[in-house]
C-alpha cells in the first residue's frame, strides 16, 4: 500500500513539472498578443478652443450707409453693393439716399441726434467738422495697400485733421466751361483761344447786352448760324446761383488765379485785382445772365444757342459734350485746371463715431472704393477717380486729361485754406452768392458782408 502511494506522488509531481514548464514556455506568446498601451501625454492647461460657427449660421453685422447723391449715382451705387453682398454673405447693407442739396443739414442733424448710418457719403470740404464735433472715427484702418500713396494731395488734405484721417476719397467732380464755339467765334473772330482774359470777358458781356436791348436777331446773322434761335437775347454766362463752387471757378478761370485764398487776405482780394475786377463783371452784367440750378435747365440752354458758355461740374459737360445736339458746336474748356488748386469737389466716405459694426464698415468702404469702383463710376457717371495710377494706365480721354499731375499744378497741391471751419465758410458764402445773384446785395454789400 506504500509503495503504491509513492508512485501516486511522483506522478502528481511529474504532472505540475510539465504544467509549470508550458506556463514557462506560452507566457511570452500570451505577453505579445496583449494590446500596446500608448504612454499618456501631458495636456498643458489653456483657454477652452472657441468653434466658430459656419458663415450661414454667424450673426450678420447689421450696416447702414446714407449717401447723398442724385438718383442713377444711387442706382449704379445698389448694383455694386449687391456684388458686395455675394462676397460678404456675413454682412447686411441698408442703403439711403439723400438729395445732395440737403445733404449738409441731414448729416449734421443726424449726427447731433446720434441717429447717423454707420457710413456716410460727404463733401469732403466738410469732413474735418465732423471730425472735431465728435461725429466721426478714424478710417485709416481702410486705406488698403498703397490706397493712400495713390490719393493727389488736393484730395486727401481736407479729410486729414489732427494728425488722423477721417474720410476715404471717392471721387471728384470739378467745374469746367462748356461753350458754344459757333457763337464765341462770332463775337470775338476766329482762331479765339482759351481762357478768354478779363477784357474779352468784357467784350462777350457787351455783346450779350445788346441782344437784351435788341432781341430781334438779323436774318444774315441766324442764316449764318443755325444754332442761334430765331429771336430773343443770348446770355453771355450761364451758372447755378445755388452753389458757391460755381462762382469760385468761373472767378478762376477770368481771373486766372485760385480762390482758396480768399479768407485769408483780409479781403484785399475784392480790391483793384483781377478777382474784384471780375466779381465787378458779373455785378454789371447781372442781367444778362441766366441761372440753372439743374443740368437739365443747362442743357436746354446750351443746345437752343441761347447761351454763350455755361460753367458747369465736369460730369455735366461730360454729358453735354455727347449727347449734344448736332446743329450747335460745343467745346469744352478746363484751362484753369492748370491754376495750382481749383475746388475739387470731392466726395468722401466716413464712418460714423456711434457705429457698433466698425470691422464691416471698414470692410465696406475700402471695397467700395476700390479701383474697380472708381473706373466704373468714371465711364457710367464721368465721375473722375482718385487713384494716380487709373490716369497713368488709362489709354482713353483720362490719360491726357491731367497732363500735369505730377506737377506743381491741380490737383496735387493742397488748399490753403481746409479745417473745421472751411465747410461754414462756404455755408455762408452761398448765402452770400444767392443774394448776390438775385440782385439783393449790391458788391458794396457784398464786400462788407465778406469782411
Amino acid at each position: 500500500m506504500k509503495k503504491v502511494t509513492a508512485v501516486a506522488r511522483r506522478k502528481i509531481a511529474l504532472i505540475l513539472i510539465l504544467v509549470g514548464m508550458m506556463v514557462l514556455i506560452l507566457s511570452p506568446w500570451k505577453e505579445t498578443s496583449r494590446p500596446q498601451t500608448v504612454p499618456a501625454v501631458a495636456i498643458p492647461q489653456a483657454e477652452p478652443a472657441i468653434v466658430s460657427e459656419p458663415a450661414e449660421l454667424a450673426m450678420p453685422a447689421r450696416l447702414s450707409v446714407a449717401v447723398a447723391m442724385e438718383e442713377e449715382a444711387f442706382q449704379m451705387l445698389a448694383e455694386q453693393n449687391v456684388e458686395f453682398r455675394k462676397r460678404h454673405r456675413d454682412i447686411t447693407v441698408a442703403l439711403t439716399r439723400v438729395e445732395p442739396d440737403n445733404a449738409y443739414r441731414y448729416f449734421q442733424r443726424a449726427s447731433e441726434m446720434e441717429e447717423a448710418a454707420d457710413v456716410m457719403l460727404l463733401s469732403s470740404d466738410w469732413v474735418s467738422e465732423f471730425a472735431a464735433s465728435g461725429y466721426l472715427l478714424p478710417v485709416e484702418a481702410a486705406f488698403v495697400g498703397k490706397a493712400e500713396a495713390e490719393q493727389f494731395d488736393a484730395l486727401i488734405a481736407p479729410v486729414k485733421w489732427n494728425d488722423y484721417k477721417w474720410g476715404v476719397p471717392l471721387d471728384f467732380d470739378p467745374y469746367v466751361l462748356v461753350w458754344n464755339e459757333t457763337l464765341l467765334e462770332q463775337w470775338l473772330g476766329n482762331g479765339v483761344s482759351l481762357p478768354l482774359t478779363i477784357e474779352q470777358w468784357g467784350a462777350v458781356a457787351t455783346k450779350s447786352a445788346e441782344t437784351f436791348g435788341n432781341p430781334v436777331i438779323a436774318a444774315g446773322q441766324q442764316d449764318a448760324d443755325a444754332s442761334q434761335p430765331a429771336s430773343g437775347p443770348i446770355s453771355w454766362l450761364s451758372i447755378d446761383p445755388n452753389d458757391p463752387y460755381a462762382l469760385l471757378s468761373w472767378l478762376e478761370n477770368a481771373a486766372g488765379t485760385r480762390t482758396d485764398t480768399l479768407w485769408t487776405d483780409g479781403g484785399e482780394s475784392w480790391a483793384a485785382s483781377p478777382l474784384g475786377n471780375a466779381l465787378e463783371l458779373v455785378d454789371a452784367y447781372r442781367a444778362g445772365m441766366r441761372f440753372a440750378s439743374s443740368a437739365a435747365t443747362v442743357r436746354d440752354q446750351m443746345y437752343g444757342g441761347d447761351t454763350l458758355v455755361a460753367a458747369v461740374p465736369y460730369s455735366v459737360a461730360m454729358e453735354l459734350m455727347d449727347n449734344g445736339n448736332p446743329s450747335v458746336k460745343l467745346k469744352l474748356d478746363h484751362s484753369s485746371w492748370r491754376l495750382p488748386y481749383v475746388w475739387p469737389r470731392g466726395t468722401s466716405y466716413v464712418m460714423s463715431s456711434g457705429t457698433a459694426v466698425e470691422e464691416a464698415a471698414m470692410t465696406w468702404i475700402s471695397e467700395m472704393t476700390d479701383a474697380s469702383i472708381q473706373s466704373a463710376n468714371e465711364k457710367r457717371l464721368n465721375r473722375l477717380p482718385v487713384y494716380r495710377s487709373i490716369y497713368d494706365g488709362d489709354t482713353g480721354s483720362l490719360s491726357n486729361l491731367l497732363p500735369s499731375r505730377g506737377g506743381q499744378s491741380f490737383p496735387n497741391q493742397a488748399s490753403s485754406m481746409d479745417g473745421p471751419e472751411l465747410a461754414g465758410r462756404l455755408l455762408k458764402l452761398k448765402s452770400l452768392w444767392q443774394q448776390f445773384a438775385s440782385s439783393q446785395l449790391s458788391i458794396e454789400e457784398w464786400k462788407q458782408n465778406w469782411s
